[in-house]
């Protein structure tokens, strides 16, 4: 089934109509199982299976995606979808779905999304989940840390620096993950950044992606030294107090970036440290200095 660039566009611009247009038109009903998270008015008894019926978490909607998923060959193939709207959901997320899309719809306060508010730690478990247009917060600490858990992708979404928070997302062995046209946000009336890093990334992994986003942090983007295949990061805006990229390994591709630091910087590399022979056309802006990284030469 071919995606028109327009509706494409939408998963990644938060456009929901158009989205739920394609979600609906796709058949992705009869392809899977729909379930229904209502945080205001919903029951944990329920089924989950309409609005009127909808589970009041997403945790028992999780459970219940991934139970179904493995029942049986109907199923292995599938992608289930859940819809999801709060206002606020108040959970600590432990464990995701094989093979499911977690769609934010309705609005929290001011925002289109739907905001879930815990920390969320998760293990190896599950392969394929995605979220669309959610917002996490928490009060503390990380808010989300995912453990090898393939083909994790965040589409649209929103990390909100709160209070004390000291990274926003957090990837240990994240293979064919990919976090595109998310923001990773002080909260409006604070200007707070992520303490730590907004994205810190650890162990082995193919296929990963960071596009798109725009993302504050005390440092921007932290990448430990592993062995990374084919991953990027990609047309994002930066604004960081000191790095904005740090790639110890130095394996990732690092191209068409804008990036801002506090820091003073008489030369790239104290704002930036990334492998210059896989990087083409960034823009560094320090305190003291604004040029491409590499060089054009």
């Amino acid at each position: 089934m071919k995606i028109s660039k327009h509706i494409a566009e939408g998963f990644g611009k938060g456009e929901l109509f158009d989205v739920l247009t394609w979600l609906a038109q796709s058949g992705i009903g009869l392809q899977g199982e729909v379930y229904y998270v209502e945080g205001n008015a919903g029951s944990d008894g329920n089924d989950g299976s309409s609005w009127d019926k909808a589970f009041k978490t997403l945790t028992v909607a999780l459970a219940a995606s991934h139970a179904n998923i493995a029942a049986g060959s109907k199923g292995w193939a599938a992608r289930n979808t859940i819809f999801c709207k709060g206002d606020a959901l108040v959970e600590n997320l432990v464990l995701l779905a094989d093979k499911t899309d977690v769609i934010g719809v309705g609005s929290c306060n001011a925002n289109p999304y739907c905001r879930l508010t815990g920390n969320h730690v998760i293990p190896a478990h599950a392969m394929g989940c995605h979220f669309y247009n959610m917002e996490f917060w928490s009060t503390a600490g990380i808010i989300f840390k995912s453990t090898n858990n393939g083909g994790l992708e965040f589409h649209n979404c929103r990390f909100v620096a709160n209070a004390a928070e000291t990274i926003g997302l957090q990837l240990v062995s994240p293979d064919y993950v990919k976090v595109k046209g998310c923001k990773f946000f002080p909260k409006w009336n604070t200007g707070k950044m992520f303490d730590t890093e907004a994205i810190d990334i650890s162990g082995a992994a193919t296929e990963c992606e960071i596009s798109d986003c725009l993302i504050y942090g005390d440092i921007g983007i932290n990448i430990a030294s592993a062995t990374f295949y084919a991953c990027i990061i990609n047309n994002n805006i930066i604004v960081a107090d000191t790095y904005v990229i740090v790639d110890a390994s130095s394996l990732w591709y690092v191209v068409d970036n804008k990036c801002i630091s506090a820091k003073a910087n008489s030369a790239e590399t104290d704002i930036c440290t990334i492998n210059i022979h896989l990087a083409c056309d960034n823009v560094l802006t320090g305190a003291t200095d604004t040029a491409r990284y590499p060089v054009i030469t």
